[in-house]
């Protein structure tokens, strides 16, 4: 008996130790990041429209009834996008509902390319594809668990070509705010291609929203300056930030004027303007505090220093908004905020080599979907910590 344990011992180690591992590789693959900027808006109108909780399927196989079966790629529990895309995923997560895609997924992702790093785009195949969006219910059960009457809730069919080593963010948009359709929007980023400066922040915007929102448009938070006429100029500036006392402008940096952004579905790449990583105008010093950008939209008939508009003093209809992107939860009274990196905003600031806390500038873009704002922080390379 005893011999036959060591035998089979023996067996089962040296099976072990031959056994080969196969790792997934894509030898020519395509960097994909997927936003679901579909509402839940329920209605007497709207109440039998399906729900944009989503699931993704790439190259689907349906059965004789056309329902989906399986896929080469699936982005399940899509669901509404939020405010901060980080410039880097959540590798620990476990949560079930995604808030972008590849989110926490587990696969294979994107490499540093050209000194970004594209850890929250999913690699997959190039060339050309079929992608499906489906609407599904609300629940932890993964899409092809579910019966076969709940995965035929088609909304979105289309076919789309990847370049290889090319990068993509995908969206999903209301394309009428009368109609309420949803439609795929693919813009093919450019920014791995720039030489872009590293003592300099970058950030373009676009207003993805539906054509007749700014038009027709009933806000329910009744918040003052909401609204976005669908042609804007965008003005910047720069602050130092306390969690009392708000936003303290930095001179030189107040009121700069950016540029135009109009409402388009179109996915042509915006210009991209810059400011200083460091903009503190003291000689010999890095300002090391807390950090914030100000964003002030006005309608081309206005400028800066002309903006008869205040915040919470009456309704500009379009004309007047302002995106202030905070470190924390300051005094500022603006339309909009959000919180991205704890102690600069647009900038990361991020234990490096030795040091405790070094701070690093990014490409950023900041969208605007029939009545809120989105930012997308994307990583620059830097020295891993040395503890």
């Amino acid at each position: 008996m005893y011999n036959r344990l060591v035998l089979l011992f023996f067996v089962i180690v040296t099976a072990a130790s031959c056994r080969k591992t196969e790792y997934t590789t894509i030898a020519e693959p395509a960097y994909l990041r997927v936003f679901n900027n579909l509402d839940y808006n329920i209605t007497v109108d709207t109440k039998d429209v399906p729900q944009p909780f989503l699931t993704m399927l790439i190259d689907p196989e349906l059965d004789a009834d056309g329902v989906p079966v399986k896929a080469a790629t699936v982005g399940d529990f899509l669901d509404k996008r939020a405010k901060w895309a980080r410039p880097y995923p959540d590798a620990v997560s476990t949560v079930i509902y995604q808030t972008e895609y590849p989110g926490s997924a587990k696969v294979l992702a994107g490499p540093i390319l050209n000194g970004y790093d594209l850890s929250s785009w999913a690699q997959v195949p190039s060339g050309k594809h079929r992608i499906m969006f489906y609407s599904r219910p609300f629940s932890t059960v993964p899409f092809f668990d579910l019966p076969k009457d709940l995965r035929k809730l088609v909304m979105i069919d289309t076919t789309v070509n990847f370049g290889q080593r090319e990068v993509y963010t995908m969206h999903i948009l209301e394309k009428k705010f009368s109609t309420k359709e949803a439609g795929i929007y693919i813009r093919q980023e450019d920014f791995v291609k720039r030489p872009f400066s590293d003592s300099m922040v970058y950030v373009n915007f676009y207003n993805l929203s539906s054509e007749g929102f700014s038009q027709n448009a009933v806000f329910k938070d009744k918040k003052y300056n909401q609204r976005l006429l669908d042609t804007m100029n965008v003005y910047s500036t720069l602050n130092y930030v306390n969690k009392f006392e708000g936003f303290s402008p930095i001179e030189g940096h107040k009121g700069n004027l950016m540029g135009r952004v109009i409402r388009s579905q179109s996915p042509e790449v915006q210009p991209y303007y810059s400011f200083p990583l460091f903009p503190d105008t003291i000689p010999n010093r890095i300002y090391t505090g807390r950090t914030g950008q100000l964003f002030t939209f006005l309608s081309p008939e206005y400028t800066y220093a002309t903006n008869p508009f205040i915040q919470y003093m009456g309704e500009s209809n379009g004309r007047f908004s302002e995106l202030a992107v905070l470190p924390e939860k300051v005094i500022y009274e603006s339309a909009y905020q959000m919180q991205a990196d704890l102690l600069t905003g647009m900038v990361v600031t991020v234990r490096s080599g030795a040091y405790f806390n070094r701070s690093f500038s990014t490409v950023n873009t900041i969208e605007y979907v029939n009545g809120k704002f989105f930012l997308t922080t994307i990583q620059r390379k830097y020295e891993p910590p040395v503890y």
